[in-house]
């Protein structure tokens, strides 16, 4: 029985390697093998195939940058076939490495201990920011004095003043005769007309550039309030009331900014139209006078109009006196929260205690470890995926199918070259049929 196999299998290896050298190279060829004697015949079908053949592909996802073999080039073990863009892979094996030098140096501080110049140096960093809060705390108690200083219940009760002296004024011109002296009249023309070219001309200078700088003392405080906020946010072993008072200071300096923000806007606006109509109209009422003997009765109206205009002006600074008296309760109240914020910090800068003065214990040590291993690992990965971006022959054969070219994005698992051993081929049989036995000679 063994004898009768190896006659078929040469048989079948004898016509497989007539038809492969016929064909083209990787294409397979199925075709019927037969072996013959004197007593019989036995027919097989089979496929001529390389002895060994792989589609290969990459592990990780990339664009081609180099494909650096052409279909029926033959190559060596290991040759490299396909390159990837590996420059994104680069710059995070630099920062893995990065990370690596870090916590290996935060490992050998915790072992060896904080030297006494990392211990002076925190110490001196805290006296800084001691005298900073300091100096902090005196400009937040000075704002708060200043404001008091500023209280507008003044302004509102001279506004209150202002509206009642008009309505009485209103009420005198009401009941009052009418008198007509064209000199006064005069002069009252004379008197309105400067007061409307002063409506009309640019803003006092001086009291835009007080607003300004207002303004920018107000900016100045909120980016200062920022920075120590900022400060406390970045700072390990802050408590959390700190950082709320620190984000407290940040918006109350925010109010204040938009506070003197509006001033100067408003300082910077001039006469409003309402002032320039009065002013209008008090020229109309002076013409009237000295034109009495024609326009007596117009006149007087004109200056009961003016009247209840300056009323109506009255009664609007009045309104915003009282709406600048609200917003003076809260801006106390948020100045008054700075000062005790600054104050607390003060406090703790004061009992803060140097951390490096301490021995590191074998917890953190453990997990100053692990940090490191971690890095060390995510290193070794990135060192992985930088090999894994350059397809190698994994045996020396012929390159039979290229898939891909420069500029072509593949996903792992995807086939982008097949690799086979076309010098060496083999009959792959799929069926054997004996059509006669008469036995062996």
């Amino acid at each position: 029985m063994k004898k009768w196999l190896v006659w078929i299998a040469a048989g079948l290896l004898l016509v497989g390697c007539s038809q492969a050298q016929a064909s083209r190279p990787g294409t397979d060829s199925t075709s019927p093998a037969a072996v013959k004697s004197t007593t019989g015949a036995v027919i097989a079908e089979g496929t001529v195939e390389p002895v060994r053949w792989s589609n290969l592909m990459f592990s990780i996802p990339g664009e081609v940058v180099a494909v650096l073999v052409e279909t029926g080039d033959g190559v060596e073990t290991d040759a490299p076939l396909v390159r990837l863009d590996t420059r994104e892979l680069d710059l995070s094996l630099q920062s893995a490495g990065q990370e690596v030098v870090a916590h290996r140096a935060a490992l050998n501080q915790l072992i060896e201990g904080a030297s006494e110049t990392l211990v002076a140096r925190a110490a001196k960093e805290n006296a800084q920011q001691v005298a900073q809060a300091e100096i902090a705390l005196q400009i937040k108690q000075w704002q708060l004095e200043k404001a008091r200083i500023e209280d507008p219940t003044a302004h509102v009760a001279a506004a209150q003043a202002r509206v009642e002296q008009s309505k009485l004024q209103l009420a005198q011109m009401q009941n009052a005769p009418l008198e007509a002296d064209p000199a006064i009249a005069q002069s009252t023309v004379d008197s309105a007309q400067a007061r409307l070219e002063q409506l009309l001309a640019s803003p006092d200078e001086q009291a835009v550039e007080i607003a300004r700088l207002r303004w920018e003392l107000a900016r100045n405080t909120l980016w200062q309030s920022q920075l120590e906020r900022d400060a406390i946010a970045g700072r390990a072993g802050v408590p959390a009331y700190q950082k709320e008072l620190a984000e407290a200071t940040v918006g109350a300096a925010e109010i204040s900014a938009a506070i003197a923000h509006l001033e100067y806007a408003l300082a910077g606006k001039g006469a409003t139209g309402q002032d320039i109509r009065i002013a209008e109209a008090a020229v109309r009422q002076a013409q009237a006078q000295r034109d009495r003997a024609s326009s007596a009765q117009r006149a007087h109206a004109i200056g009961l109009d003016i009247l209840r205009a300056q009323i109506d002006e009255a009664e609007e600074q009045l309104a915003q006196a009282i709406a600048a008296q609200e917003t003076y309760t809260v801006t106390l109240k948020v100045l008054a929260a700075g000062v005790e914020a600054a104050r607390l910090e003060l406090e703790a800068l004061h009992t803060w205690d140097n951390p490096y003065l301490d021995e590191a214990t074998g917890e953190q040590v453990a997990q100053a470890e692990a940090r490191l291993r971690q890095a060390e690992l995510a290193a070794a990965r990135l060192e992985l995926q930088l090999q894994d971006a350059v397809l190698c022959a994994p045996f020396a054969g012929t390159v039979v199918d290229v898939g891909v070219e420069v500029g072509d994005q593949v996903s792992p698992g995807e086939g982008v070259m097949v690799l086979a051993t076309l010098g060496q081929l083999q009959v792959r049989t799929t069926d054997l049929t004996e059509l006669t036995w008469r036995g062996w000679p």
